[in-house]
């Protein structure tokens, strides 16, 4: 082998090891990780190089509160009554009108007797021959000077003769279409001078007394009510009603996957109307909740809604909350110890665990 070509050799090792050693001189040292202890007391002496966000809390005190459900429905009636004519003729009179209140008995239409009266009249004429008949054949049957055969014809006489006085006299009772209900009279269909055909419609009466507010429940709720528990029903005009629940369906809607409940109301001056809007508010289970305003309701990072305070030693705490009621100032909510400090401004800037600056509302 030539000097050269040695020469060569030598020179590319040279460069190799160059390099290598270029590498293992000039690389940086291991990261050695701190120990949970090292970087809580470097994170305590960051913190307190910091200024501390400054954040505005009040103390609030659990107390004993009710559940409150709620659901929208709306006011129905239950019994409607459509009155027909069970006799035919011209109507004379009609008492009531649209709006007026009427009780079991009361004349809605009058159709005219014309000849039912002397009718009813000859009815009991031959219900009289009848009977005096029939008693004189009983008479002379018992005396053996008439046969048994003769008197049983003379009874069945005397039968027929008080059924037509019994049928006579429901035809002219029928004349007066009289109300089978008392309620108000929601619907007339018929004047004076119109003739009558049996089954013609004369009014339409409506029972308000008592009325219902009906309602449908969830599946999540369905299992929070009972019949025979109070409700609360407001209305649009404000006016809040307490009733009893008294139906609740035991097949949920195909489509809705809702149940349907009824509260029964008093109405006795028929003051609530049917068809109206209504809110039906059921309270059952009591809890230790705190009563704040929504605006301190937050999310944490995983999407859960609640509340953040601070501790005895100004630290930042996030509390899962249940909203068991809401109120027009505010809503009563679960999940806070009984005594709290919550932050009522400035939650949205700081994270739970974060050493604060408080100032107390209260």
């Amino acid at each position: 082998m030539t000097k050269t070509k040695l020469a060569m050799i030598f020179v590319l090792v040279a460069v190799v090891l160059a390099w290598l050693l270029s590498g293992i001189l000039t690389s940086d040292p291991p990261v050695i990780q701190p120990s949970l202890a090292e970087a809580k007391e470097a994170r305590t002496t960051t913190e307190s190089d910091l200024p501390l966000a400054t954040v505005r809390a009040k103390r609030s005190t659990a107390s004993e509160q009710s559940k409150t459900i709620t659901f929208r429905g709306r006011t129905i009636d239950k019994n409607k009554a459509t009155v027909t004519a069970e006799t035919s003729g011209r109507i004379v009179s009609r008492p009531v009108d649209i709006g007026e209140m009427v009780s079991e008995g009361d004349i809605l239409c009058q159709i005219a007797a014309n000849d039912r009266i002397a009718k009813l009249d000859q009815t009991k004429d031959a219900l009289t021959l009848a009977k005096k008949e029939y008693e004189s054949s009983l008479k002379l049957s018992e005396q053996n000077f008439q046969q048994e055969l003769a008197t049983a014809r003379f009874k069945v006489a005397f039968s027929a003769a008080q059924a037509q006085l019994v049928n006579q006299e429901i035809e002219v009772e029928n004349t007066a279409i009289r109300a089978p209900i008392s309620g108000i009279v929601h619907e007339v269909h018929a004047n004076v001078g119109e003739y009558m055909q049996i089954g013609f419609p004369c009014a339409t009466i409506l029972v308000l007394n008592p009325i219902y507010a009906e309602a449908f429940i969830t599946e999540e709720h369905i299992g929070e009510v009972r019949i025979g528990d109070a409700a609360d029903v407001t209305l649009p005009n404000g006016l809040v009603l307490t009733g009893l629940l008294t139906f609740v369906s035991r097949q949920a809607d195909d489509q809705t996957r809702t149940f349907r409940v009824e509260v029964e109301l008093d109405n006795a001056d028929y003051e609530i109307s049917s068809g109206l809007s209504a809110t039906l508010q059921f309270s059952n289970r009591t809890y230790y909740a705190h009563k704040v305003p929504t605006s301190v309701l937050v999310l944490d990072e995983f999407g859960n809604l609640g509340i953040k305070s601070v501790d005895d030693d100004n630290r930042v705490e996030f509390h899962g909350i249940e909203i068991v009621r809401e109120d027009q100032d505010g809503v009563w909510v679960t999940g806070l110890p009984n005594r709290v400090n919550v932050i009522n401004v400035g939650q949205g800037l700081v994270v739970a665990d974060e050493h604060v600056a408080v100032q107390f509302i209260n």
